[in-house]
């Protein structure tokens, strides 16, 4: 490839993608704990910065989606390589 660009080989693209899928199932998991921890907590503070943490995840998970090519609608499907 020239102009600069490199193109991933196929065995790269699978690590690639590996990679974004474990980094947005964490986010899926550290969601599902932030959410618990909402659940339970009753100090103002503490709730605010938790919803502020979990606004945060959200965008990034879709991040991480967007890059796997996921929609949010399918986004709780399992998904297994």
């Amino acid at each position: 490839a020239d102009g600069g660009e490199t193109l991933l080989s196929v065995d790269e693209l699978r690590v690639q993608e590996r990679h974004w899928m474990e980094m947005w199932k964490d986010a899926k998991n550290e969601l599902r704990q932030l959410r618990q921890d909402l659940k339970g907590e009753d100090d103002e503070e503490v709730r605010a910065e938790l919803m502020a943490d979990i606004e945060g995840l959200k965008k990034r998970k879709a991040d991480w989606g967007k890059l796997l090519g996921l929609n949010e609608t399918i986004a709780d499907i399992p998904v297994s390589f």
